[in-house]
């Protein structure tokens, strides 16, 4: 079937070898982690999006050895001026991403709370060379207030980019990169918005805003296969997971009819809180439900596309406590993996006291984490928070 990939190590071999997990890092209170980039050559990138409250700065690079943060591009980005335009200043950064080139994409969403006139949502790439822009995308023209762009991939293939839209009526944002041109595509489609019989439980408990209403986020976790000639999606608050030809995405005659039409339907699974696809063509994501990092294998059942899960990362018995932890896990990678370069699984953020790594995955309602898989390891991190405990003596080295 096309867009599977058979070599590597399969969801159902990744489930019996659980990975260990390492403290990388903690951040503190003055920095509410979201989003995290890896670069080949392991430099690391971090976001803190504004959407709750503001931090002492929006991006930053730390510093691997002493666990430093620095503000970038620079200070100024990081320092908001409501007075100012979008233009070189950070709003609201929600999610990075490093692609083949070693060239970092951020996604800053901005805010429904500012005039997105002045201050849209930005997709812009630099140069980690350098730390210069090479090039920049608005979005206020595409995407209204009530939408909330989520995630990014990067298809050097087609030489498109793909955002998730987590607000409204879900979709996906598709992006020219050549052209500079975009185009919000599947809003309102039964595969962007969330199935109303079902929704995000934490036990027999719906999850839910402030405000005490039902929590609903649409189109969320995105991925590409390796060959790049599928996209993987699904909202976060139901189980449905979808898949799209993304020679279909970028073809702009499509009516929206006949661009649904190619949708598939690939069963239901996890609830997941973001999606990342492995060189071998293995779909990973994070279990809010379940306390698990889930894996997937692609196959087909009476003639269609199905994925077939198993667990990749269980309960573990650590227990930690801390505004926010950053784990890394370390496993062998089988032929076939050592030469992908994925970034990205998903950033868990979690509320409470201390508890076990499992039970804050678990817990998850927003946030995202990011895996690497290079050379001989599959690193991945995750992060936690608790809102009335400081880290353990164990848990203050900012990396072991």
């Amino acid at each position: 079937m096309a867009g599977v990939l058979s070599v590597g190590l399969p969801a159902s071999e990744a489930a019996e070898r659980e990975p260990r997990l390492e403290t990388v890092a903690t951040f503190g209170d003055d920095f509410r982690l979201v989003g995290i980039g890896v670069s080949r050559q392991g430099r690391v990138f971090a976001t803190a999006p504004a959407s709750v409250k503001r931090s002492r700065y929006s991006m930053v690079e730390v510093d691997t050895k002493t666990g430093a943060l620095t503000p970038f591009p620079d200070e100024s980005w990081n320092v908001y001026k409501p007075d100012d335009d979008g233009s070189n200043q950070w709003i609201s950064v929600q999610a990075l991403w490093v692609d083949e080139h070693d060239h970092l994409w951020a996604l800053d969403s901005s805010l429904a709370s500012v005039d997105q006139t002045r201050q849209p949502p930005k997709l812009i790439e630099f140069d980690l060379a350098t730390r210069k822009i090479v090039r920049r995308f608005d979005y206020g023209k595409i995407v209204t207030p009530k939408d909330s762009l989520n995630d990014i991939r990067i298809d050097h293939k087609h030489n498109y980019a793909f955002i998730s839209n987590a607000g409204n009526q879900g979709g996906v944002v598709v992006t020219n990169l050549d052209a500079g041109e975009s185009r919000l595509v599947l809003a309102g489609d039964r595969s962007s918005v969330a199935d109303p019989t079902q929704h995000l439980m934490f036990g027999d408990r719906i999850a839910r805003k402030l405000d005490g209403g039902v929590l609903v986020l649409q189109t969320d976790g995105i991925a590409l296969s390796p060959d790049r000639e599928w996209l993987y999606y699904r909202p976060l608050t139901d189980h449905h997971y979808w898949r799209l030809p993304t020679a279909a995405l970028v073809d702009a005659s499509l009516s929206a009819q006949e661009l649904s039409e190619r949708v598939q339907f690939l069963g239901d699974g996890a609830e997941t809180g973001g999606l990342i696809m492995s060189g071998a063509g293995v779909l990973y994501g994070g279990d809010l439900e379940n306390r698990t990092v889930v894996a997937f294998d692609v196959v087909e059942r009476d003639g269609k596309p199905a994925l077939a899960q198993k667990t990749f990362v269980g309960k573990h018995p650590q227990t930690f406590m801390g505004r926010w932890l950053c784990y890394r896990e370390r496993i062998p990678v089988y032929r076939g993996l050592a030469s992908a370069r994925v970034e990205l699984l998903e950033w868990l953020s979690s509320r409470g006291q201390a508890r076990d790594l499992s039970s804050a995955l678990a817990e998850a309602a927003g946030g995202w984490a990011r895996r690497l898989i290079s050379g001989d390891y599959l690193r991945c991190a995750f992060a936690t928070s608790s809102s009335r405990s400081q880290p353990p003596p164990s848990a203050r080295n900012r990396f072991t």
